[in-house]
């Protein structure tokens, strides 16, 4: 699968909801892994340019130590790359990063 990256300068991106495990399979609770088997999480988060209207969008992270991310923060996204993909006449566009931070002020909140 082509993974495309995305140049995020100029773009703010806001947590919707706390970081949190991406399930596999919601039934069992069980957790997504990639496929050097490291655990993925997901964020959904706001994105939006000067001048263009504020879009949504979810990201997900392969990591074993989840960064503190929680809902309402800023956050600054490194390696962020989307992917299409299709399966059972469904298709989309995913977004995955490398590291996810808040994005902290000058009195550092």
């Amino acid at each position: 699968m082509k993974r495309i990256p995305v140049d995020v300068a100029g773009l703010e991106f806001r947590a919707v909801e706390d970081i949190a495990p991406k399930l596999k399979n919601r039934e069992t609770g069980e957790m997504k892994v990639n496929a050097a088997g490291v655990p993925v999480y997901e964020v959904l988060m706001t994105v939006k340019g000067e001048g263009r209207r504020t879009e949504l969008m979810a990201v997900s992270l392969p990591t074993n130590a989840p960064p503190d991310v929680r809902a309402g923060q800023v956050v600054a996204l490194e390696g962020l790359t989307g992917f299409f993909w299709e399966t059972s006449g469904r298709a989309g566009v995913s977004f995955s990063v490398t590291a996810i931070a808040p994005v902290l002020d000058e009195a550092g909140v």
